[in-house]
């Protein structure tokens, strides 16, 4: 039990130390690389960063007091330990972001500042995600659900938090857009898309799990071990094999791909082009399907 515990309280410090490592890099993006270019990224982060340009308000402190009531509903819907969960990297983000704030800019490019500063920022979002916190409170994890009351008792789904998601970032960049200049946006958008795709690879890694139905599973088997060496995690006519089967059970969205699929195979991102080729080669009219951070998605 004692040890446990241990195991437990080492993780716990670990976890928050990624988290305060992530908000330290994320202000370094912001502060040396975005904000001296009037470049914002999307999310809070962002609107705190647009408001700072024409206010005497500083960042940090506007996000953190932006921040506080999204994290609060975020509790609302299920997450009760989110603010303990949240609070160290989001408090790194802004004390360093005072810190780094007199230093001048890095670059004076501001499509290098823009590339540099959404990849310090992917980074620093996606290790506090890992770690189990947030720099965001727009980073709401998109499996939840938003229900009002009229839509709880009436016939309608549930609002997807990932089409609000998208709807808050477009709707905060539309108003960088008007106030800033559309140049400074398409930059501002590139950061966004750098600091996005980052995080997308500190959290998940290089590699895709991809599902593949098809009535010929023995040829693209075959296929896949000749062209690409991949070898499929496992198949058989139940979708899944034993082997496997306790592992992906762990992960909600692993065990819907195992039950529609017969083979699974594990991609590196620079060969998804060449994996749909090989498999539309091997059989037409087979299926794929991605599992990716919202979910899946199914080709």
């Amino acid at each position: 039990m004692r040890k446990t515990f241990g195991a437990s309280g080492r993780n716990s410090k670990h976890a928050i130390l990624k988290s305060v490592i992530g908000g330290i890099a994320a202000s370094v993006g912001v502060e040396l690389f975005l904000h001296p270019h009037e470049l914002i990224a999307g999310g809070v982060t962002g609107i705190s960063g647009l408001v700072s340009f024409h206010t005497d308000n500083h960042f940090g402190m506007l996000l953190v007091l932006f921040n506080l009531p999204l994290l609060f509903f975020y509790s609302l819907l299920g997450r009760k330990k989110i603010l303990l969960q949240v609070l160290p990297g989001l408090l790194a983000f802004a004390g360093s972001a005072f810190l780094l704030a007199p230093l001048p800019a890095v670059s004076g490019e501001p499509v290098i500042a823009a590339l540099a500063g959404g990849l310090c920022l992917g980074f620093g979002g996606g290790l506090a995600v890992k770690s189990g916190g947030l720099l965001d409170a727009l980073g709401l994890e998109k499996t939840d659900r938003i229900r009002s009351a009229g839509i709880q008792a009436g016939t309608r789904p549930a609002i997807s938090v990932e089409r609000l998601l998208l709807l808050c970032h477009a709707l905060v960049l539309v108003t960088a857009g008007a106030a800033l200049g559309w140049e400074r946006t398409l930059y501002s958008a590139f950061a966004c898309l750098a600091a996005y795709e980052t995080a997308g690879i500190v959290i998940f890694g290089f590699r895709r799990l991809a599902g593949v139905t098809t009535a010929n599973p023995r040829q693209v088997e075959a296929e896949m071990k000749s062209r690409l060496r991949l070898e499929g995690l496992a198949w058989n006519d139940a979708g899944i094999g034993h082997d496997r089967a306790r592992e992906i059970d762990r992960d909600s969205d692993y065990a819907r791909v195992s039950a529609q699929t017969r083979l699974i195979y594990s991609v590196h991102l620079l060969d998804v082009p060449r994996f749909k080729a090989v498999v539309r080669k091997a059989d037409p009219q087979a299926e794929i399907v991605w599992v990716e951070r919202s979910g899946m998605k199914q080709e």
